[in-house]
């Protein structure tokens, strides 16, 4: 089967990383490259072995030049409405870095575009496709611990602090870039859907970002299961769990934790036998080096919606813009359905 082709849109740091999943998967052949940064252009020339040939400064130019079938948008946020519309508008399906936009609005109007284009859009959600949420899932879908009734989320990293970035001086970008990934665990680990949020947001005074970098979320999803998130992202001391945070589930069968890289049912009441297990993860396909990759091309082969597919994103969009509504009302209530 031949491989699908790309077109690679940005080559800043996270643009390498993707660069080299497309040469090492088989299923993809880069086709182009954009970057109107003159520096990076620069460096895809003499250090990333980019063939100037590929390298284009203009997505219209790249689509207009080249043969491909998907874009790979690796922008900052506040570019992915203007190269969701070129990659649709050159009929090309895309698979865009999270988060899907840094405003509401333009993410529901990139959602629409994509819609009545017809063309597939997947969001790079890769923190869900890690062994501990996969087992986690199945694991309550099995019922190991009876219907999970709460989820309780903790964070704390020393996060983004590369002067200058956006990471640092815009607000609210340890909820929005980092909350994402977890707001969107919740809602696959739990297989239900969020429902409202209240959110306070603070920083600590040696803090290095000039928006909220500490933060407490309360979330309720449907069928009364509550979750909450508790996140700092300015420590300089431990750092749990790291980026995965640690992770707790309720049910009355006991706790499923993430402890680590590992993950634990315990049953510790004292009218039932006592259980402390760790859990074997389900073991991850040979697909799993670059599995957001995998499933993207996946489903086009397949013709079918991508897992993480840019609609069923904006479900946790709403939880990352419902708790910035919530912090600036100082933890009102949001509903999320009225955003």
């Amino acid at each position: 089967m031949p491989a699908l082709k790309a077109i690679l849109c940005g080559l800043g740091g996270r643009g390498r990383h993707w660069l080299d999943a497309c040469r090492e998967y088989d299923g993809v052949d880069l086709a182009a490259v954009v970057e109107p940064a003159p520096a990076n252009r620069e460096r895809a020339l003499s250090e990333l072995d980019v063939p100037e040939h590929l390298l284009f400064d203009d997505l219209a130019a790249a689509a207009a030049a080249v043969e491909a079938d998907f874009v790979l948008d690796v922008t900052p946020p506040a570019v992915h409405e203007e190269i969701a519309l070129g990659a649709f508008e050159a009929g090309l399906h895309l698979l865009g870095e999270k988060p899907l936009s840094g405003d509401f609005a333009a993410a529901r109007r990139i959602v629409e575009a994509g819609r009545r284009s017809g063309r597939r859009h997947m969001i790079t959600q890769n923190y869900r496709f890690n062994p501990q949420p996969r087992t986690t899932r199945r694991l309550l879908d099995e019922g190991l611990i009876g219907d999970c009734a709460q989820l309780d989320v903790s964070l704390y990293v020393s996060w983004a602090d590369n002067p200058g970035s956006h990471y640092v001086t815009e607000p609210y970008m340890f909820l929005t870039d980092m909350g994402i990934h977890h707001f969107d665990m919740m809602r696959y680990t739990l297989g239900r859907e969020p429902l409202s949020v209240r959110a306070v947001t603070w920083n600590l005074p040696w803090g290095w970002h000039r928006g909220d970098a500490c933060q407490l979320i309360l979330f309720r999803f449907e069928d009364g299961v509550v979750a909450t998130h508790r996140g700092v992202g300015c420590t300089v001391g431990h750092a749990p769990g790291g980026h995965n945070g640690e992770w707790r589930f309720e049910g009355p069968a006991g706790t499923l934790t993430w402890e680590g890289s590992r993950l634990f049912h315990t049953h510790a009441h004292r009218a039932d036998p006592r259980v402390r297990e760790q859990l074997r993860l389900d073991p991850a396909g040979a697909e799993r080096r670059h599995p957001v990759l995998h499933e993207f091309v996946s489903a086009l082969r397949e013709d079918r919606e991508p897992e993480c597919s840019a609609e069923d994103n904006l479900k946790s969009m709403a939880m990352v813009f419902g708790a910035v509504a919530s912090a600036r009302q100082d933890g009102a209530e949001i509903r999320l359905e009225e955003l």
